[in-house]
């Protein structure tokens, strides 16, 4: 018997993990890498004699017809997806962020290739190199000036390489990163990513002054500011400002998106194709939680946060949770979930065939520990200005105009209001997901974890 239940634990770990390491159901597809005669040129954006002074309402007039797309309503996020380029066609963009402060244009981050949009096949270290030194050879010579080799970049979640140039009124960083081959353990070579930032050059020069390399990195937020995040409504909304938004595109990179806005949040430059090489998401997306926390754990000391997991899929737990479960479908007489019967365990099966009433009931007033302990967690985080990552089964409880309409699924948590029970969210597909809303009870009833970071000091 006891050999019997270890077997089927290790079945459904290894279910679950393909469950969530398969692409969610969205509707795009990638983006080609060699650009189209039609592909829209971009280096408009960092050209001219001081790009920096670009409003955003004259950004949004001169890209109008390239289709830009604000990631929020503060206007200071804007992005492009699809097909660009930069200097008549010489570099494909698949992505490119357009970020503003204080009004004016403050960097711009073009993605070049990444594992997950890119459609391009590069399979060895040959192609990726002759690849980026075509270029970096662009590069040197619309800016007119040599790179300068910097090496590893610590401030990277996975130490990318990097080379910078430098030439008024300017900085272009470029930084890659790939997996290296390891014969002895089967592994591979493989890129992940390649990207071009672009920001005003530091104005104060000469000794003592930052390093032009230092425009890159935001200021990072000490952990005593956050309460400054917290904004209080009349109707009870108490919610987090300031969070930004990213959009995964059609990708599946829901953990890694959340992730990358956290990391943001608190001024800290990593991005989502980062955190999907260390947290090893599939290619098409979809990322285990297990080894999204392990990567996110791995990470605090050179970062400096604590990662924590309120809750986590665990198989004991979640046995507990399906007998609950069966005792209030029984109450109820719907089907029953035959968890011992099971050889193989679906997890996306089984919440599938669940009656989603009788799964609230049992989670959220026949066990109100439980539920309890959820919105008191979310509500002494929000309090303290730290959002937190949810892990949810999408397809339980009606949810309007979302790309997913089931499975596995990462969200930000970033307000609640205890007076109408209802728990403040986000999801990282762009400014129309910066801020929605539902019942808390249906919250913690399609709840698979709950993890938060917080900085160091």
């Amino acid at each position: 018997m006891y050999l019997d239940n270890a077997v089927n634990r290790i079945r459904t770990l290894a279910l679950l993990a393909a469950l969530l390491l398969a692409p969610p159901l969205l509707h795009a597809q990638k983006t080609g890498s060699a650009p189209a005669a039609s592909a829209v040129m971009l280096d408009g954006l960092i050209s001219g004699q001081n790009p920096w002074e670009t409003t955003a309402s004259q950004f949004e007039s001169t890209f109008k017809a390239g289709l830009p797309q604000w990631l929020s309503d503060r206007k200071d996020q804007a992005r492009f997806f699809g097909n660009y380029a930069l200097w008549d066609g010489e570099i494909p963009v698949t992505e490119s962020v357009v970020e503003f402060q204080g009004g004016k244009l403050f960097r711009v981050n073009f993605s070049l290739y990444n594992r997950g949009d890119t459609r391009t096949e590069i399979s060895t270290k040959a192609e990726f190199d002759k690849h980026l030194e075509a270029i970096k050879q662009s590069i040197t010579s619309h800016v007119g000036t040599q790179p300068i080799d910097l090496g590893k970049q610590s401030a990277s979640a996975v130490k990318a390489v990097g080379f910078a140039w430098t030439k008024a009124p300017s900085v272009y960083l470029l930084e890659y990163s790939v997996l290296k081959e390891a014969k002895a353990t089967g592994v591979l070579f493989q890129p992940e990513f390649v990207r071009l930032r672009v920001y005003e050059l530091p104005k104060k020069v000469g000794f003592g002054a930052p390093s032009p390399v230092a425009g890159a990195v935001t200021q990072r937020v000490s952990k005593k500011s956050l309460t400054e995040n917290v904004a209080r409504e009349a109707n009870g909304d108490v919610f987090l400002k300031n969070v930004p938004m990213v959009d995964q595109g059609p990708k599946g990179y829901f953990a890694v998106a959340t992730a990358e806005r956290v990391f943001r949040y608190y001024g800290m430059p990593v991005d989502q194709h980062e955190m999907a090489q260390v947290a090893k998401t599939g290619e098409g997306g979809g990322t285990n939680p297990d080894a999204m926390l392990k990567a996110l754990t791995d990470l605090q000391a050179r970062l400096r946060v604590r990662v924590r997991a309120i809750s986590k899929w665990e198989y004991p737990e979640f046995s507990r949770m399906i007998a609950d479960y069966n005792r209030e479908a029984k109450r109820n007489k719907k089907t029953e979930i035959n968890l011992a019967g099971m050889r193989v365990i679906d997890i996306g099966e089984i919440y599938g065939s669940m009656d989603p009433v009788s799964l609230k009931n049992s989670k959220t007033v026949r066990s109100k520990a439980g539920f309890d302990k959820f919105q008191r967690s979310v509500a002494e985080r929000i309090e303290k200005g730290i959002p937190l990552m949810w892990g949810v089964q999408l397809g339980l409880y009606p949810e309007a105009d979302i790309p997913q309409a089931g499975g596995g699924h990462m969200r930000l948590i970033i307000g609640c209001n205890l007076k109408t029970g209802e728990l403040l969210y986000s999801d990282s597909w762009g400014a129309e997901h910066a801020m929605k809303r539902m019942p808390m009870d249906n919250a913690y009833s399609m709840t698979t974890g709950l993890y938060y970071m917080e900085p160091f000091e």
